[in-house]
């Protein structure tokens, strides 16, 4: 009967420390840590971005917070706008004052693609050209484009995981010395690429 007893006893004892723990995560940098807990039951959450594209993407996380993306990868060109505003004068007098906005035609845009590399490479894709090879530098949301003998100063007005969107706008003026015409024209215009 003794020895019944104390086999009782251990096993209330085993029973009682089993009952005792408790399962949940047990990580401090999950979302949902227990500080009760003391055995990890595979439940931690880890909150961070899921997409690998974006730029500060956590291969760690299980729910998404805030990703952040950049310019980096491929793109497909999917709409072109200009506006344009354009006057002329000649000894003051105006002889020609027009506005109009261009939409360019889906089948019809380029460049049709650009192509951002790490490190400054840019790749400029036409529809029936060859490709330009460029150069890109950002300065907070300020792109500039360098192909060819071209430089294109834009702004990027939207980035994320599928839609590039970037404003540019400027203003020439001049004289037609052979007429006495001064001109000016106003233009800005929206391109928008979709990620590959």
């Amino acid at each position: 009967m003794k020895h019944i007893n104390q086999l009782f006893l251990i096993s209330l004892i085993i029973f009682a420390a089993i009952a005792c723990k408790k399962e949940g995560c047990t990580d401090p940098k999950a979302y949902n840590y227990s500080a009760e807990a003391d055995t990890d039951d595979g439940s931690c959450i880890f909150e961070g971005c899921t997409d690998p594209i974006a730029v500060n993407y956590d291969s760690n996380a299980t729910i998404s917070s805030i990703c952040i993306y950049d310019q980096i990868g491929s793109w497909t060109s999917t709409s072109q706008e200009i506006a344009v505003t354009a006057n002329a004068t000649m000894f003051g007098i105006t002889v020609f004052d027009t506005s109009f906005t261009d939409v360019v035609d889906p089948d019809s845009l380029d460049p049709s693609g650009l192509d951002f590399i790490a490190g400054g490479t840019l790749y400029v894709h036409y529809n029936d050209e060859p490709s330009d090879t460029g150069t890109w530098s950002q300065n907070n949301n300020d792109l500039t484009l360098n192909v060819a003998d071209s430089t294109l100063m834009m702004t990027i007005d939207t980035i994320n995981s599928s839609l590039l969107r970037l404003l540019f706008n400027g203003v020439e003026t001049g004289t037609d010395q052979s007429s006495g015409v001064d001109y000016t024209v106003n233009y800005n215009g929206t391109f928008e690429f979709s990620r590959n």
